[in-house]
């Protein structure tokens, strides 16, 4: 038994010392590198001039200054954000390498107990409010608060959110939780308001632990990301996945409507053959174009519906993930002459793209930047904010069947 005993803890010590390997890097030449790419890329281009130009090297020169020793990885991711966000470009991104706990070993109960005695573990931020008090005073917010419990891939975990002292940033923490990485108390994101109800998510990966950070996210409808309020269960700004990806319909006699979920390259040949489906179709002279969810792609394939559709009342349908080519096409399709843009405001990740999408280790190896290298800077005064919609449709009840409505009323 001593022996057996003696093993365990040899073993323990030996999976701890593993998680537990130098967690710091030289950031000062990581974001030499990263500072190099940034100004390679279109929107650094565009916007980085003048007063912009000052503010970028003045930060520069500030975050050098605290990475003359090694930092720990994620003060230095932090470091390396803040540098990146001079510039209002939705498609860059900065990541981390490191997987903190894999899948795999978050299910391993050895392996799990031996990341909990690591110090990054036991560093991982916590709520300074008391847990008990802030559950009780959640749950009393009303369902139209952005504050309180929200649940997060189901049941998986509660989620308790409410505002950081400045009153207008959000922090999320853990209430309950299935996942044995996490306990109650543990910081699961910083949500930072940037306009109207746009949020930047400094989050931690649900099983990984691994930080990350998603910009331009929505909070409306009870809805952050993942995280929904509980008690809202109105989902209307979302089209049934199970239903094509690439939808033609006769509603009635005088409306027709069209779905787009992407305008990827990989389905080039899908997008080619629903065009000339329909092309000779559309002789409704209402349509709607619903755009809800569409994360995309080449113009390419959503251009050559603007001719078929320029002489039609067209009313474009967009929740807050439609993004990118998607939310160019919503633009294109609102300087037509007979256009109604309804639902929800988009992504706002519109003005710059990925043509390559090439990706690039820091010289430390714990960051991977990803910088843009498509200007479509004609677009810039939605990035970050989306495209507003003339008419903002109801969450409770069916967007078609709203739409449907006002195209009865405008008869």
């Amino acid at each position: 038994m001593k022996i057996s005993t003696a093993i365990c803890i040899i073993f323990l010590f030996t999976v701890a010392s593993a998680f537990s390997q130098s967690h710091t890097c030289d950031c000062k030449t990581d974001l030499d590198f990263i500072v190099q790419k940034i100004k390679k890329m279109p929107s650094y281009k565009k916007q980085i001039k003048g007063e912009k130009a000052t503010q970028f090297t003045n930060s520069y020169h500030t975050l050098s200054t605290k990475m003359q020793q090694p930092i720990l990885i994620e003060d230095c991711y932090k470091m390396l954000l803040k540098q990146m966000s001079f510039i209002n470009d939705n498609h860059a991104s900065i990541k981390v390498n490191e997987i903190y706990l894999s899948e795999e070993d978050s299910k391993d109960e050895i392996k799990l107990a031996a990341f909990k005695a690591t110090e990054r573990y036991k560093n991982h931020p916590r709520t300074t409010r008391n847990l008990s008090e802030l559950q009780e005073e959640l749950s009393k917010k009303a369902l139209e608060d952005i504050e309180g419990i929200y649940d997060y891939y189901g049941d998986e975990q509660k989620i308790g959110i409410y505002y950081a002292g400045n009153q207008k940033d959000l922090i999320g923490v853990v209430l309950e939780s299935s996942l044995n990485q996490w306990e109650a108390g543990e910081i699961r994101f910083y949500a930072t308001h940037t306009t109207g109800h746009k949020y930047n998510v400094y989050h931690y990966d649900r099983i990984t632990r691994t930080p990350s950070q998603v910009k331009s996210f929505t909070f409306e409808n009870g809805r952050l990301w993942s995280y929904k309020k509980e008690g809202n269960t109105d989902n209307n700004e979302f089209r049934d996945a199970s239903l094509p990806q690439l939808d033609f319909k006769q509603i009635n006699e005088n409306t027709q409507y069209l779905y787009f979920g992407d305008f990827s390259n990989s389905k080039k040949s899908e997008h080619q053959k629903f065009f000339k489906d329909v092309e000779n179709k559309l002789t409704a002279e209402n349509v709607i174009v619903d755009l809800r969810s569409n994360s995309g792609g080449n113009k390419k394939f959503s251009d050559p519906f603007l001719k078929l559709l320029k002489n039609k009342n067209i009313y474009v349908l967009t929740n807050c993930f439609t993004g990118s080519n998607g939310e160019q096409f919503t633009v294109k399709l609102k300087n037509l002459k007979n256009t109604q843009h309804l639902g929800q405001a988009t992504f706002g990740i519109i003005a710059y793209g990925l043509n390559y999408g090439r990706s690039y280790d820091t010289p430390s190896g714990y960051f991977r930047i990803t910088p843009t290298d498509m200007n479509f800077h004609e677009f810039y005064e939605y990035e970050g904010k989306g495209i507003t919609p003339e008419i903002a449709l109801d969450f409770d009840s069916d967007w078609i069947n709203q739409t449907l409505t006002i195209i009865g009323n405008n008869k």
